[in-house]
C-alpha cells in the first residue's frame, strides 16, 4: 500500500477517535444539559487474545479505554492495546451504540429491569497499514447475568468473506469480592472468493474467575478454540489454548 494511502487511513482513524472522544467530553457531567457517566480504565494482560485465537503480539499488552453512557441509552467508547515490548499500538477499537430496557415496551412491562436490548456499530483497527481494519454491526439481548450478541462484518479483517460472530457471555457473583465469568463464541464465515476454499467455522470459549479490590479488578482466565481452526496461515502457537492473567483499574 502506498505511503499516501497509509497516511490517509491513519488520519481517518484519528478523526474517528477524536469524534468519539469529543462525544464523551460533551456528554460527561458539566459538558452539556444531559448528565452522563464517563468511565476510564487501564489494564494489563499477560497475553493478547482475540475471539479464541492468539495474535502476532509477543508478551504482555497494556489496555486503555474510555466509555461514556448517556441517560437516554446512547453510549460510545474507544480502546487501545499497546505492546509492552516496544510500546507499539497492537489494535484499537471504537464503539457507538444504543441500549434500552425491554420493560419499556407495554407488552413486556412485567420483565425485570435487567432484561434489555443492545445495538451498536464497531470499528476495529489492526496494527499495520490498515488493510486488516474492519467494521461490524451488532444486535444483542441482555438478561440477568447474561448477554447474547451477534456481530456482522461484511469484510472481516479486510478480507473478502463476510462473517457473523455470535457470543454468549455470563457472570455470577460468588460473594462481595469474587465472581466467575464465562464466554462462548461462534464465528461463521460466508462464501469464499471464487477459486478459494471457505474458511471453516470456529467455536471459542473463555472461562475464569475475578476479584474486585476497591477500584481494581484481578482476573485469571483460560482461553481456547473448542472446534474448528484458524486460517491456514496462522501457526499452531496462535491456535493453542492460553492462560490469561490480567489486572485493571477504573477511574
Amino acid at each position: 500500500m502506498r505511503p499516501a494511502r497509509r497516511s490517509a487511513i491513519a488520519a481517518a482513524w484519528r478523526r474517528a477517535a477524536s469524534r468519539l472522544l469529543a462525544c464523551a467530553v460533551l456528554a460527561a457531567p458539566g459538558g452539556g444539559h444531559a448528565q452522563a457517566a464517563l468511565a476510564l480504565a487501564l489494564g494489563l494482560d499477560s497475553v493478547d487474545r482475540y475471539r479464541g485465537m492468539g495474535t502476532a503480539d509477543v508478551g504482555p499488552v497494556l489496555r486503555a479505554s474510555a466509555m461514556v453512557d448517556a441517560p437516554a441509552g446512547a453510549y460510545a467508547g474507544i480502546a487501545g492495546l499497546w505492546r509492552t515490548r516496544d510500546a507499539g499500538l497492537a489494535s484499537a477499537d471504537a464503539l457507538l451504540g444504543w441500549s434500552g430496557r425491554l420493560a419499556a415496551l407495554p407488552a413486556l412491562d412485567t420483565l425485570a429491569p435487567e432484561w434489555g436490548w443492545d445495538a451498536a456499530l464497531h470499528r476495529r483497527h489492526d496494527d499495520g497499514d490498515g488493510r486488516r481494519d474492519f467494521n461490524e454491526a451488532m444486535l444483542g439481548l441482555l438478561a440477568p447475568g447474561l448477554a447474547l450478541r451477534a456481530w456482522y462484518a461484511p469484510h472481516y479483517f479486510g478480507g473478502y468473506a463476510h462473517t457473523v460472530y455470535t457470543e454468549l457471555d455470563g457472570s455470577r457473583a460468588l460473594d462481595d469480592r469474587w465472581h466467575a465469568f464465562a464466554h462462548l463464541g461462534w464465528l461463521h464465515y460466508g462464501p469464499a472468493e471464487a477459486g478459494e476454499a471457505r474458511t471453516p467455522d470456529r467455536v471459542d470459549t473463555r472461562v475464569g474467575i475475578g476479584a474486585t479490590l476497591s477500584n481494581w479488578e484481578l482476573r485469571l482466565a483460560r482461553d481456547a478454540v473448542l472446534a474448528g481452526h484458524g486460517r491456514g496461515d496462522l501457526d499452531a502457537r496462535r491456535r493453542s489454548p492460553a492462560w490469561i492473567l490480567g489486572a485493571s483499574v477504573a477511574f
